[in-house]
């Protein structure tokens, strides 16, 4: 868990303490199964398949369905987040969990709540302007755009990965928005806007995923989208910004948040 072994009696215990009922044997009172490594130990010696996803995948055919979660995702039900359902294919002479675009920077289905209360100690929260009237309106933009949107499934981040307000998939890119509402105008105040792109930018290539991830900062109308030294930062740090504007629909959307997949 979080890149520390825990051998299966501690992860009974630790799911145990949570109110969690762990039984021995697969049966139909069983809502979650976590699967671990595979290779070389949970198999049966016959075909060399995991006897409880195979069960899974039975009971997912018959409409009954059963939560799937990786060792991220156990370590994160574990610490309160949410944990997104692991898709199983046969592959060969194994049960596969899909491997899906993302993985490593997106977390579980987006929650509001969650997003609301939790609290921003982030090196950019500042600069952004979290906990400010204007940043609160600003943030309803990106996600209702994506919460709206049936092809797209709004996500949260990965309790380990870069924190950004709302992510989502398109195509073979992942994407998370930032929303970005400072509180100055020029001088120091836009000095520490930059910086705050910047660290976005490193929190964003400090993590490793499957699959393209293009951070997106979504800015209010104070910030001037023209400028060439925000531009310029931006760029650098592999960050597409956008304006609220920009997001509205086909009608005048720019090159800059095409890029973004809006």
């Amino acid at each position: 868990m979080d890149g520390d072994w825990v051998v299966r009696k501690h992860c009974v215990s630790r799911s145990q303490t949570l109110g969690a009922i762990c039984p021995d044997s697969f049966s139909k009172k069983v809502t979650l199964v976590v699967h671990g490594e595979l290779a070389g130990n949970v198999k049966d010696t016959d075909r060399g398949l995991s006897q409880k996803l195979l069960a899974v995948m039975k009971s997912r055919r018959e409409g009954r369905h059963l939560h799937v979660v990786d060792a991220a995702g156990y370590s994160d039900l574990l610490f309160g987040a949410p944990a997104r359902c692991r898709s199983l294919k046969m592959q060969g002479e194994q049960v596969a969990v899909v491997a899906e675009v993302g993985e490593g920077v997106l977390g579980g289905p987006f929650d509001l709540i969650r997003l609301r209360t939790r609290t921003a100690v982030t090196a950019w929260a500042g600069a952004f302007g979290h906990g400010t009237p204007s940043h609160q309106r600003l943030l309803s933009e990106p996600i209702g755009q994506v919460s709206g949107n049936p092809s797209m499934e709004a996500r949260d981040p990965a309790r380990r990965g870069p924190q950004f307000d709302v992510g989502w998939v398109s195509g073979q890119t992942a994407y998370g928005a930032w929303a970005a509402s400072p509180q100055h105008g020029v001088g120091s105040g836009q000095h520490r806007f930059e910086d705050a792109i910047l660290h976005v930018g490193r929190a964003v290539r400090a993590i490793r995923t499957l699959g393209p991830f293009q951070p997106v900062v979504v800015v209010d109308r104070s910030v001037d989208l023209a400028s060439s030294r925000l531009d310029q930062v931006a760029k650098s740090a592999g960050i597409a910004l956008s304006g609220v504007a920009d997001l509205g629909g086909d009608a005048g959307r720019t090159d800059r948040a095409s890029t973004a997949g809006w």
